[in-house]
């Protein structure tokens, strides 16, 4: 029996190797594609658009290969051109490019698009698909998909849109979350929920750590202090937190910039330590150029988010509120 009424679909089926990013978009697209290809031997890596030079390419040969969610490398496209040129060396075919982030870029790696059964496209653009998982659901309109399988889609098209409160979105978000690092997570999330539509014993035990963070920040955010001018200090010494959701909390409830005490790596020490950190969602604020100013070394960061000595606190407190003042 035909696993695909339209035949130019066809290929996808003998995909043996999938190479996904792990955002949950990149996730739950997977799984939707695993329970397409229907086989349980299928491989799966996670990667990042900046770390393809990482993956085992040596170890891969003669394999058909998808690619999903993965986009060229923006600040190195040369790492991407590479890492095709390896796959391709090793006689690997490229079957398909589920990606949403630029077609053209892919166009100036590929060559070509010729051979491929999904081709990459480009967000922002009217009409265009916004996430991999709406590119594949795309690519399989006129198929017969089940349910499962378009729950996943719809799942990872609203994870692409920071929106987790589907059914899979929030069991991938919440499960990954707790120990974003950690890929063998991402692989038993996509083959897991490939088949099945509620948590296992494990998986759950994921989740059950994530709203162990969550409760850290209910925490974290009850002891803030108000320091005015918009600038909330707190400390989330001895606490694991997800960072991301956290901060994103501070400025839903008021927060201008957040003065945070807690840990973080250090590049020029290659080492973490205490230290604080300033953060702001204010894309008109530069942080970095403003305690500079006032004579602080930053400890790292960017425009948006400082680090600084313990020691330089005051300064840099200083400088900030005055800088939010005018």
């Amino acid at each position: 029996m035909k696993k695909f009424a339209n035949t130019t679909l066809a290929p996808l089926a003998d995909v043996d190797l999938v190479v996904a990013v792990g955002s949950v978009d990149g996730i739950l697209t997977t799984a939707a594609l695993l329970r397409l290809i229907g086989n349980d031997d299928v491989e799966v890596c996670f990667t990042q658009a900046f770390t393809v030079d990482r993956l085992p390419v040596g170890s891969w040969n003669g394999r058909r290969v998808a690619l999903v969610d993965l986009a060229v490398n923006n600040r190195d496209p040369q790492m991407t051109a590479s890492f095709i040129a390896r796959l391709r060396e090793q006689n690997n075919e490229l079957v398909a490019v589920i990606d949403e982030h630029s077609r053209e870029d892919w166009l100036s790696v590929l060559g070509t698009f010729d051979g491929l059964v999904i081709e990459p496209q480009s967000q922002g653009v009217e009409g265009v698909p916004g996430s991999a998982g709406e590119v594949l659901r795309r690519a399989l309109e006129g198929e017969v998909v089940d349910d499962h399988t378009l729950d996943l889609l719809a799942a990872a098209d609203a994870a692409d849109r920071m929106d987790f409160s589907t059914h899979f979105g929030s069991i991938a978000n919440q499960a990954v979350k707790s120990n974003i690092r950690d890929d063998a997570r991402r692989v038993k999330l996509a083959r897991h929920l490939a088949q099945q539509r509620e948590a296992d014993e494990q998986i759950a035990a994921w989740i059950a750590e994530y709203e162990a963070i969550l409760a850290n920040h209910d925490t974290i955010v009850a002891s803030r202090e108000d320091l005015g001018d918009g600038i909330h200090r707190v400390s989330t010494a001895g606490l694991a937190v997800d960072m991301t959701s956290l901060m994103g909390r501070l400025y839903g409830e008021g927060a201008k910039v957040v003065a945070l005490e807690g840990e973080a790596f250090v590049p020029a020490e290659k080492r973490k330590r205490a230290l604080l950190a300033f953060g702001t969602a204010d894309k008109g604020l530069d942080l970095m150029a403003i305690v500079r100013v006032a004579g602080v070394t930053p400890l790292g960061g960017f425009a948006q988010k400082v680090n600084v000595d313990l020691g330089d606190e005051e300064v840099a407190l200083a400088a900030v509120r005055a800088h939010l003042r005018g």
